[in-house]
């Protein structure tokens, strides 16, 4: 979340960035391999499609969780597309 910025009194206010509350999700990975490289080595290539319930969504990046046996940070990541499925109350977004 991105709070503050703009000017006070002439002066540029720096934006602050910081974690919002967590959200529970279900995730699955579209695409997850180590098949990128770079000149010194490999890196992993990670898509992800999240489901969570029906909100208005105005973040830009995700920092996503495995919570099912450890906390483990899968990743951070820019955000694709939102897409909202009223019918299922549901909004999908994906990274």
């Amino acid at each position: 979340m991105k709070t503050g910025g703009g000017m006070t009194d002439g002066r540029p206010v720096p934006v602050k960035v910081d974690l919002s509350e967590p959200i529970r999700c279900n995730w699955k990975a579209n695409k997850w391999d180590k098949k990128g490289k770079v000149i010194d080595g490999v890196f992993t290539q990670a898509q992800y499609e999240i489901l969570v319930e029906p909100q208005d969504f105005e973040f830009e990046t995700l920092t996503l969780y495995d919570t099912t046996l450890c906390k483990r940070l899968l990743g951070v990541f820019a955000v694709q597309s939102v897409e909202h499925f009223p019918a299922v109350g549901a909004t999908k977004i994906t990274v």
